[in-house]
């Protein structure tokens, strides 16, 4: 199984509206919305996992988020992948938090014997993948209005294990298992709803 550990934001609404407007009247640019049931930012990916290797990953998954409480994330901003003049991907960019970075410190050092040597050698920056293209388009005069666009913050609360089903330009997740993090800060005022 090809697996990658995200976080779930499945629940967050944004308002994209413009955006799908300019993407419909751009010629000659194949796309797919991602669907917003899979929204999710992307933590590590696991590559190839036996069924044996993803019980332990579930297992040790279990116990690091035993002290990682929800946080809030802002979300701000529509960039493109592998850049602005050739992507393939259109993404909303992610604050990376204190509790964010926190999070995917240990998950890679605790799974590093699980994770491909070029993914861990990657500086991590995340980030939320919305649309996806068939093919490399110029896109900065498509996302130059949304570049400062502002989402506001929403919370992060679970975490899910999806496996790729399918590749190529427009690839498909199944969900394999899903996990809460800890709600330590049940007594605090700020507490987030999940």
């Amino acid at each position: 199984m090809k697996l990658s550990l995200v976080l779930d934001t499945s629940h967050i609404n944004v308002d994209l509206k413009k955006l799908k407007v300019n993407l419909d009247k751009a010629k000659n640019i194949e796309h797919r919305w991602i669907p917003s049931q899979q929204w999710h930012i992307p933590l590590c990916s696991f590559g190839e996992v036996s069924n044996e290797d993803l019980f332990e990953i579930e297992k040790h998954l279990l116990k690091i988020l035993h002290h990682h409480s929800a946080f809030e994330l802002k979300l701000e901003g529509v960039w493109a992948y592998p850049s602005q003049d050739h992507g393939r991907l259109l993404w909303i960019g992610v604050q990376n938090s204190k509790e964010l970075r926190s999070l995917q410190e240990e998950l890679f050092q605790e799974f590093q014997k699980f994770i491909p040597e070029e993914v861990l050698e990657n500086t991590f920056r995340p980030y939320l993948p919305i649309v996806r293209f068939r093919n490399y388009k110029e896109v900065s005069d498509l996302l130059s209005p949304h570049k400062n666009a502002h989402f506001g913050k929403f919370a992060i609360c679970k975490l899910i294990i999806y496996e790729m089903t399918s590749q190529g330009a427009f690839p498909t997740y199944q969900k394999v298992s899903e996990f809460l993090m800890s709600d330590e800060k049940s007594d605090h005022e700020n507490q987030i709803s999940c």
